[in-house]
């Protein structure tokens, strides 16, 4: 187990925010180095309550949707701002991603854009070394190119889902995880659902089961939906220990 490893949920809400819920994105913090997985709706305040936007060291978005992106914007200001003088970070993200965000900047802001956010291509197969965590990148299943990043640090593997179906590339990337954070958008009894998108607790379950993990955060659960319900319906599937994700909650790892 990684001694001091964590978590930290600063969006737990699923394609708009909702009371106290921003969108999805997390804080990985380990040896001092702190990791932002996804960026969504009003997730930078949430971060602004654990540490200065200057002191993230990089940024890994799993696809290019608003509730996983939006506030980029608000980083990038916070960042050419910053009352110490203007600070930079490296966004790990699929292909155009700077391209495709810069077209709701103002044109004043685009030149500065890439100096504040520094964009690098990232793609499934690929390998990170991002501070003290290696980062394999696996091919989530969703209507956009995303990735599900397996971080791994010390005999400890934190497994995160990004927005997918279930597929078995999720499975490898879980297999044998200590905390898989996974999609669970909804419930099963409120289907059916549209294929190839999201999951349901259930079938959030059943993958962390086929992967054999050891704990399952359901998490991108739609606002108008209890994380409890759909963290019990997990627990139909799934031996492990099973976790609703709030904003906020600190998930030692």
């Amino acid at each position: 187990m990684a001694a001091g490893a964590r978590v930290v949920v600063l969006g737990s809400a699923g394609t708009h925010v909702g009371p106290g819920r921003m969108c999805s994105s997390y804080l990985v913090e380990a040896d001092g180095y702190r990791l932002v997985l996804d960026c969504g709706n009003g997730s930078l305040s949430n971060l602004q309550l654990r540490c200065d936007v200057a002191d993230v060291d990089a940024v890994l978005l799993s696809h290019l949707h608003p509730d996983h992106v939006a506030d980029v914007y608000s980083l990038y200001y916070a960042l050419r701002f910053h009352p110490g003088g203007p600070a930079s970070v490296p966004v790990y993200a699929p292909a155009g991603a700077r391209e495709h965000l810069a077209r709701l900047l103002p044109a004043e802001s685009v030149p500065t854009f890439a100096e504040h956010c520094r964009f690098e291509v990232a793609k499934a197969g690929d390998e990170l070394e991002l501070g003290p965590w290696r980062v394999t990148l696996h091919a989530a299943f969703h209507p956009v190119e995303t990735l599900a990043p397996r971080l791994s640090y010390d005999g400890t593997v934190l497994a995160y889902s990004g927005d997918s179906a279930p597929t078995s590339a999720l499975v490898e990337c879980a297999a044998e995880a200590d905390l898989f954070v996974c999609d669970s958008s909804w419930l099963e009894r409120d289907g059916p659902h549209p294929g190839g998108v999201h999951m349901t607790g259930a079938q959030a379950g059943r993958t962390a089961e086929q992967a054999g993990a050891a704990r399952l955060a359901v998490t991108h659960v739609l606002p108008t939906i209890d994380p409890a319900e759909v963290a019990a319906e997990a627990r139909s599937a799934f031996a492990g220990e099973v976790l609703a994700a709030h904003d906020l909650r600190e998930i030692r790892l």
